[in-house]
């Protein structure tokens, strides 16, 4: 029977070690200062390789070993996915709607564009179980036609405001 090699396993203890500090370093020094689930989870998901699922972060890997970086990363998509996932569709939809206001374009148009390129698919964690990548797709693109469909943006926010003054 082979022994594990106790480099081997030194070196894995190193890279979760590394691993964790990335984690603490990424939620302190920018998760903690973008505002939303859905900015977050863009953020994270701008900083994976869309050929090799690895993610990179140049000013980490000046700190830490590329594997910890990527588990890192990894861990912290992993995370912000699935509390965007526990918000209710409504939590969504303002999370959704403070993301587009922050972008300054016509909201119309960024929800046309959601709807015709469908980006947001590449948004969730690669591993992610296929079932939240699913809910999270079809969440995404009722948030989107309800945006579409309705020109009362303003009462997503308060459903009762001005409510006497509908039509």
């Amino acid at each position: 029977m082979l022994e594990p090699d106790s480099t081997e396993e030194t070196s894995t203890s190193r890279v979760s070690d590394e691993a964790q500090r990335v984690v603490e370093s990424v939620q302190q020094h920018t998760l903690d200062k973008v505002s939303g689930e859905f900015s977050r989870l863009i953020y994270l998901a701008s900083l994976r390789d869309h050929n090799t699922g690895r993610y990179h972060h140049y000013g980490l890997e000046t700190q830490y070993s590329g594997e910890a970086v990527d588990e890192g990363l990894r861990c912290c998509h992993a995370e912000v996915f699935t509390a965007l996932l526990s918000l209710s569709l409504q939590e969504q939809t303002q999370d959704l709607l403070r993301f587009f206001e922050s972008l300054k374009a016509e909201k119309a148009r960024l929800v046309e564009a959601w709807q015709q390129l469908r980006a947001y698919e590449i948004l969730p964690p690669q591993n992610c179980h296929p079932l939240a990548r699913e809910l999270f797709r079809k969440n995404v693109e009722v948030i989107l036609e309800v945006l579409r469909q309705t020109d009362l943006w303003e009462l997503l926010d308060d459903p009762h405001r001005d409510s006497d003054h509908l039509p």
